[in-house]
């Protein structure tokens, strides 16, 4: 096994490519979902030690994942991403922390690639 699991969940399959490639450089083992449903899954299979989620998701927003994670009692840490207003970032670590999740980040879309990595390595 690598240095962690790290989910990330993402509609934007070149984007959450280019994070995957990120996250496997450092020593990651990563996997990919692209909906709200497809990341609850992995979360109860694989057991992901971070979480990388987009808050605006076609099928449903990052809000309704949170909860989700908040019923599952998610243990591990959360890495915010929006391309929204800043607010809205805050507002999702609000509703995080009423859960008792672990928000490890924040990261206003677009942002540098080296950003979201030297986050992962401080989360390893």
């Amino acid at each position: 096994m690598g240095l962690g699991r790290l989910l990330i969940v993402d509609d934007d399959g070149p984007f959450a490519a280019d994070l995957m490639l990120d996250a496997v450089r450092i020593g990651m083992d990563v996997r990919v979902a692209n909906s709200t449903g497809a990341a609850e899954r992995e979360i109860r299979a694989w057991h992901p030690t971070i979480i990388a989620m987009d808050l605006v998701m076609p099928d449903s927003d990052g809000l309704e994942l949170l909860r989700i994670c908040g019923q599952l009692k998610y243990p591990g840490q959360i890495i915010l991403m929006s391309g929204g207003f800043e607010l809205y970032l805050k507002m999702a670590e609000e509703i995080a922390r009423a859960h008792n999740l672990n928000v490890a980040g924040k990261l206003p879309k677009p942002f540098r690639q080296n950003q979201f990595s030297y986050l992962l390595m401080s989360l390893i």
